[in-house]
């Protein structure tokens, strides 16, 4: 016979379960306890870990001074165009020409004139000066080609005026001179005359003396005294006028003087006048030569910045200009670069200027291009409202300063940033940390819930 088998203890489903409970309870255990622990290292982490809070703002890339508008203020026919619409130029490059053979005729003629003016001028001031030649004038030193010529041929020609004068002058003075000397020449011989008469006076007035004691005794002639007598009377006369020429003569050499001063002060007074007269028609030629000799230089249009044409307005030669009408306008590439941004009113009192930004630019799609680094410089002072969504916000102006630019070449030849491209700014303000980042939406909604009633 088989032996029977043992019968085996009957196991409820209840005791079952609470036996494979007993045998996870320690899995369970470490389970929550790595779990706890996970938990509250997040909660110290985010408690610890600091964040910057900031302001966002879209912006756009601008340039400082903008775009720079090429306008002519006379307009005129267009005579050569030497760019072509997103052409890029360097500063000072031709962009186009303006008819100006009209203006340049007419600035010969008055250049001319100045010229000549100034050429009399000097010889003028020469002559005032008594300086034995005319010096050339300042404004002829720095003279060239054709400007040259007319110069050398006007100072030749008032030099050899300068002589000639000069030369007349001498001339009269001489001729006077000489009248003097040779009246002097006359005076000196009438005193010659004047000191022989007196001394035959004398002696005949002593031998008349000595006749007039021998008459009584009859031993002269009554008439010998008588023919001395008026012998003597004859030669006191002879003294006379011979002392009424000299005071002629005298009279003569005063006068002779007189016309030597005044053809001096004849020549000094026509001087002065003369150079009064130049010196006003130079007064009125300069401004207006000046002003013809900018408006020839304005003829030529060149670029005012490096940077790339945008704009064009005039695309034939031969066509009119407006004057005043903007022809073109540059887009300069050198220039600082400059983010127009629009910051939240809730952000706006917490914007100063220098206050440092970090600036991403979307439209470039590089992952490794760097975030750029800018300093806010200008703050609107009051909010401005969006015509297009309604919204309020501030303006603010972020300057990018060139180093960092520097570094945005680095990964693009071209720099890769123009104007009008999106650009968005951070204004990093305050440090908080990831908790208080969490939190705070519910702090927020605590805040405001205690406050309501």
């Amino acid at each position: 016979m088989k032996r029977a088998n043992k019968a085996e203890p009957h196991v409820t489903p209840e005791a079952a379960g609470e036996a494979a409970l007993d045998s996870m309870m320690p899995e369970l255990r470490r389970g929550g306890l790595i779990a706890a622990l996970f938990f509250v290292g997040l909660l110290g982490a985010a408690a610890l870990v600091p964040l910057d809070a900031g302001a966002m703002a879209d912006g756009v890339v601008a340039v400082s001074g903008n775009r720079q508008a090429v306008q002519h203020r006379d307009g005129g026919i267009i005579t050569k165009l030497g760019v072509a619409e997103g052409q890029i130029v360097k500063q000072g490059d031709l962009l186009l020409q303006i008819s100006a053979s009209e203006l340049v005729a007419a600035e010969h003629g008055m250049a001319g004139e100045v010229t000549a003016l100034q050429a009399l001028r000097a010889r003028l001031l020469a002559e005032r000066s008594h300086l034995p030649n005319v010096p050339a004038p300042a404004e002829f030193k720095d003279l060239t080609g054709e400007s040259k010529l007319l110069a050398d041929e006007a100072l030749l020609g008032q030099r050899m005026l300068f002589d000639a004068r000069v030369n007349s002058l001498i001339t009269e003075r001489n001729v006077l001179e000489q009248r003097i000397r040779q009246h002097n020449e006359q005076i000196g011989g009438l005193e010659h005359q004047i000191l022989s008469g007196l001394t035959q006076q004398r002696l005949m007035g002593e031998e008349l003396e000595g006749l007039k004691t021998l008459l009584p005794n009859g031993y002269v002639a009554i008439n010998r005294i008588r023919e001395m007598e008026r012998r003597a009377a004859e030669m006191a006369g002879e003294e006379g006028s011979r002392r009424s020429e000299m005071a002629r003569l005298g009279e003569a050499i005063g006068e002779a003087r007189l016309q030597i001063v005044s053809l001096e002060r004849k020549q000094m007074e026509e001087v002065a006048t003369e150079l009064r007269d130049v010196q006003v028609r130079l007064e009125e030629l300069a401004p207006k030569l000046m002003s013809m000799r900018e408006q020839i230089a304005r003829a030529t249009v060149r670029a005012p910045a490096s940077g790339q044409v945008v704009g064009l307005q005039v695309f034939t030669e031969g066509g009119v200009v407006a004057a005043g009408a903007t022809l073109m306008e540059i887009v300069p590439h050198d220039r600082v670069l400059v983010i127009d941004a629009k910051a939240s009113p809730t952000d706006a009192d917490d914007l100063s200027i220098g206050m440092m930004t970090q600036i991403r630019f979307p439209s470039l799609q590089e992952r490794s291009i760097p975030i750029i680094e800018g300093r806010i410089s200008k703050v609107s002072a009051d909010s401005f409202e969006d015509e297009r969504t309604g919204q309020h916000y501030f303006e603010i102006e972020v300057m990018v300063p060139p180093e960092e630019l520097a570094k945005l070449r680095e990964f693009r030849a071209d720099g890769g940033i123009r104007a009008g491209l999106p650009a968005e700014v951070m204004v990093p303000m305050h440090k908080r940390t990831a908790l208080a980042y969490l939190i705070e939406p519910i702090t927020r909604s605590v805040w405001r819930a205690g406050r309501e009633y």
